[in-house]
């Protein structure tokens, strides 16, 4: 299941047909009872036994409810069988068969309650043919069979019809709201994690206890307001897009960048301590030396400044952020194009 999954209301709903199938059966089981059919009361016991086991499987049992779900399910569909073979309480247990559709297709899905429909409806004429040929009850003439049957393949179609545009609806709203998540996390124009994202990560690193020591690069571009008042913002974001392959490019597995805001960027570097975060800002020094932007005729050499800090669990990382922040200006100030830690 996705975080987007239904799967608590499901959970929810799942107690509640426990909950109902209970009282019901439990209920029909003591007017069987005292009506003298004691073979259905115990059948009815029988059932409502199943349904408060799915309840508390639902209940406590968190990854077991396909067991719990298909407990249920199937305890519906052997007591209709006994309903419609025996004919229930006064001939009427056949009419209890139009519950069948609308649980089936929520709990086995569209394509798959299809599938328990057709043979549940070839299990029903079955039944119908048992108790007409060993009279285990009369239903008279086919008429009152055959409308049972007509009348539950109508409702059972309208269920599922009604399930297939359900689900069509909830993946997409599912995926609308996954697709509202990627843009609340990533850079729309660099396509890289956004600032909101990259604290969310720096949070789980600090709150692991494995991996107690990792290193952060705050990054910013040298010059970038010339290279927009000279080329335009255009040719800026191109630079900045240019700038985010090439430090994708360098990084190891684990690592991460984001933009974090205008022309900064973070690195964020799991189990790389301040030494080996300046062997990657060397490299990153070096690949951008190697690969200028070209761009509508123009090679433009684009240089950054970094500071580096070393992250550990004594410290806030707003402070080590402000850390970085410092160092960072600190490059800058010594003449940019540099790292400083």
């Amino acid at each position: 299941m996705s975080n987007y999954s239904d799967l608590a209301q499901r959970k929810l709903i799942i107690k509640l047909f426990s909950v109902i199938g209970f009282l019901t059966t439990s209920f029909m089981s003591v007017m069987a009872f005292w009506g003298g059919l004691g073979v259905l009361s115990l059948v009815l016991v029988i059932a409502s036994i199943c349904f408060v086991i799915s309840f508390f499987v639902t209940a406590f049992l968190h990854k077991r409810l396909l067991l719990a779900s298909t407990t249920i399910l199937y305890t519906i569909y052997i007591l209709m069988f006994y309903l419609v073979l025996t004919g229930g309480s006064h001939g009427t247990g056949p009419l209890w068969i139009y519950v069948v559709a609308p649980i089936t297709f929520f709990i086995r899905g569209f394509k798959k309650g299809i599938v328990d429909i057709f043979f549940f409806v070839l299990v029903m004429l079955y039944a119908f043919y048992l108790a007409s040929t060993f009279q285990f009850t009369d239903y008279g003439t086919l008429h009152f069979p055959s409308r049972i049957i007509l009348t539950f393949i109508i409702v059972a179609a309208l269920s599922g019809l009604y399930e297939h545009f359900r689900q069509h609806h909830s993946e997409k709203l599912t995926l609308l709201a996954q697709k509202n998540e990627l843009l609340a996390t990533i850079d729309p124009l660099t396509n890289l994690p956004n600032r909101r994202s990259m604290m969310a990560k720096l949070a789980e690193l600090k709150s692991n206890d494995i991996n107690p020591v990792f290193s952060i690069i705050l990054l910013d571009v040298d010059d970038f307001k010339k290279i927009n008042d000279q080329y335009g913002h255009f040719v800026g974001d191109h630079a900045l897009t240019h700038l985010a392959g090439i430090f994708t490019q360098q990084l190891t597995h684990n690592d991460l960048v984001a933009r974090w805001g205008g022309e900064e960027f973070l690195f964020v570097l799991p189990n790389k301590d301040k030494a080996k975060a300046l062997q990657l800002t060397d490299t990153l020094h070096g690949a951008l030396k190697s690969q200028p932007l070209h761009i509508d005729g123009y090679t433009i050499s684009i240089t950054v400044s970094m500071g580096i800090a070393e992250i550990t669990d004594s410290s806030a990382i707003e402070r080590d952020i402000q850390h970085a922040d410092a160092l960072l200006y600190q490059a800058k100030n010594s003449g940019k194009n540099r790292t400083c830690a």
